[in-house]
């Protein structure tokens, strides 16, 4: 609920505001009692009572006939929707199997710890003050992971370097444990932040970037031992790197100048994937054409991202010159 108060002076230098009635009321509050100012940006968060702080505590009942992968994407749910303690109880003894799948998605989320088990109970807890890491720095830290990941990518295929494809396919847990992070943050801050529902859509770019470049290291690992036009392949992979850079600097720079330029680039995207195909038709066919695929897809995201930066971008400013 909202409402409008006209700011006063008095004093000759102190401004006031008055406080709704009802919600004096509703938070036990009287003359002379403390409240919490918090500033976040151009907005002030008013808590009724310091000395209290709200635990969000949760509680998940396990079947007995849940598969893990079933418990797993409940755990991540859970996760994204914010608690500060999820206590996990069966009837049943908890099974190794899923005790192995609590402890594993523990390793993998940001900030939950286990802080209690026994047979049939699992406690977590969250541990980490996220005010103490934005949501701002997990989108960079995400966005860097991505950029290296397409950069190993294009020198695997280049020096034929299985090992170093198998690892870039290792590391997309990292963009997952990001994106959950972000997703959390975002559900639970969105009033704080103006940008956060930018911050959520280029996670999910990001995390979708990361599955398609994750696909053309399966790809390349699996291709049949005959000549590829890979100086092509990475050529446009290369292209697709330093189109996602450009784009992710614009974004965190906040600038008009450029966007468009990135935009432009789809038909180009699009000539470069139908002359890597040409090039497919003589070679090994499925390598070429799932690579080429998959590649215009990165490339085409990175357009997205400028997209979505000249949205950040419009949206703060009161007077733009195109």
């Amino acid at each position: 609920m909202q409402s409008i108060r006209k700011i006063q002076l008095t004093g000759g230098s102190t401004y006031i505001v008055s406080l709704p009635s009802k919600w004096v009321k509703n938070n036990n509050l009287q003359r002379s009692s403390e409240v919490k100012i918090e500033e976040s940006q151009n907005k002030l968060v008013l808590y009724g009572n310091t000395d209290i702080k709200t635990e969000i505590e949760k509680h998940l009942i396990l079947n007995s006939k849940m598969d893990y992968k079933s418990i797993e994407r409940a755990l991540i749910s859970l996760y994204i929707s914010g608690y500060d303690t999820l206590t996990i109880t069966s009837s049943y003894y908890i099974s190794d199997e899923t005790r192995d799948a609590i402890k594993r998605f523990s390793k993998l989320v940001i900030g939950i710890e286990i802080f209690e088990e026994d047979s049939k109970k699992i406690v977590l807890q969250n541990v980490l003050n996220s005010s103490s890491y934005p949501i701002y720095n997990s989108v960079k830290r995400m966005s860097l992971n991505v950029e290296s990941m397409i950069f190993d990518t294009t020198k695997g295929i280049n020096d034929a370097d299985n090992d170093l494809l198998k690892n870039v396919i290792e590391r997309d847990d990292e963009i997952d444990r990001f994106q959950w992070f972000i997703y959390r943050e975002v559900k639970g801050k969105s009033c704080e932040d103006e940008n956060s529902i930018y911050y959520l859509i280029i996670s999910r770019i990001l995390e979708r970037m990361a599955d398609h470049t994750v696909n053309i290291c399966k790809i390349w690992l699996e291709k049949k031992n005959v000549e590829i036009p890979y100086k092509k392949v990475v050529e446009n992979l290369s292209f697709s790197l330093d189109l996602f850079k450009r784009a992710m600097a614009l974004f965190y720079s906040k600038k008009y100048n450029g966007l468009n330029d990135i935009i432009s680039f789809k038909k180009t995207i699009m000539e470069q994937k139908k002359e890597l195909l040409e090039l497919g038709r003589t070679s090994d066919i499925a390598t070429v054409s799932f690579s080429s695929e998959e590649i215009s897809r990165i490339a085409l995201y990175s357009t997205d991202i400028a997209e979505l930066a000249m949205d950040m971008v419009l949206s703060i400013q009161k007077e733009i010159t195109l």
